[in-house]
């Protein structure tokens, strides 16, 4: 039995939220608490006590909640950020294969720079990953100051988890993802049946049951970021033989697809 509990939490118009709890010590560590008010219910739904923040990036929709929380839950003993990334209320900044604990479960930190300078994964308790903005359900966060290059590695990285890893993300975007997928790899049945699937889902926010968690094994059949090296995908891209090349030209396919 898993000694720990994952409470996804929605906030704003497409923000996840997450309530870890380890289940030994009902200590718990919430991520991208930006609806304070929101994952102090959660926790007291489920008679957690928060212990502290993960933080994946600094974006006001991940870390704008971080300070009020402070404030209002004396429990907290660490809010934790990624290096260089400027967090707010950040007293502990974490880069690759650093480690701590929400009670007696393990966290291990997963540097991904791109989507923002020194934004982080955390893998918890060898079975949930959270990945922030950096992968979402069959899509991937834009770049924005960072490189292709650092999201391939990044991607890479986040899968070389077991296939069997929980995968939770930073937003409710599955829907659109599902659709550029099947733009961009028409003759794959996995993706037509993925977005019928998240079709019949529907947000958490809108009242349905959303499409979280997804698998690591799930993103490696389904996501066009994570198939860079499939022949259809490279394909896709022109027969481009350079891999971070092929990530740059499948995040501009979607970004060009998006505008149509």
């Amino acid at each position: 039995m898993s000694g720990v509990k994952v409470v996804p939490v929605p906030a704003l118009s497409d923000n996840y939220m997450y309530l870890i709890i380890d289940l030994t010590t009902k200590k718990a560590g919430v991520i991208d608490p930006v609806d304070p008010a929101a994952i102090q219910q959660a926790a007291s739904k489920h008679n957690a006590t928060i212990d502290c923040i993960l933080t994946t990036h600094s974006h006001w929709d991940h870390d704008g909640g971080n300070q009020k929380l402070v404030s209002e839950c004396p429990s907290i003993q660490t809010v934790y950020g990624g290096k260089g990334d400027g967090v707010s209320a950040v007293t502990k900044e974490v880069g690759e294969s650093d480690v701590f604990y929400i009670g007696d479960t393990k966290v291990s930190v997963l540097f991904t720079p791109c989507h923002t300078q020194g934004h982080v994964c955390y893998y918890v308790g060898e079975e949930h990953v959270f990945t922030g903005d950096t992968l979402f359900v069959s899509g991937c966060g834009n770049f924005n100051t960072g490189t292709p290059r650092q999201m391939m590695e990044a991607i890479d990285k986040i899968l070389m988890l077991p296939d069997e890893t929980q995968v939770w993300v930073g937003h409710e975007y599955t829907a659109n993802n599902c659709r550029f997928a099947t733009f961009a790899d028409p003759d794959n049945k996995h993706m037509e049946e993925r977005l019928n699937w998240a079709l019949s889902k529907k947000a958490i926010h809108g009242g349905g049951t959303g499409t979280i968690p997804s698998t690591i094994g799930k993103e490696k059949m389904c996501n066009p970021f994570c198939r860079i090296d499939d022949p259809r995908m490279i394909e896709f891209c022109g027969f481009c033989t350079d891999r971070s090349e092929r990530m740059r030209l499948v995040r501009k396919g979607k970004d060009d697809w998006g505008k149509r």
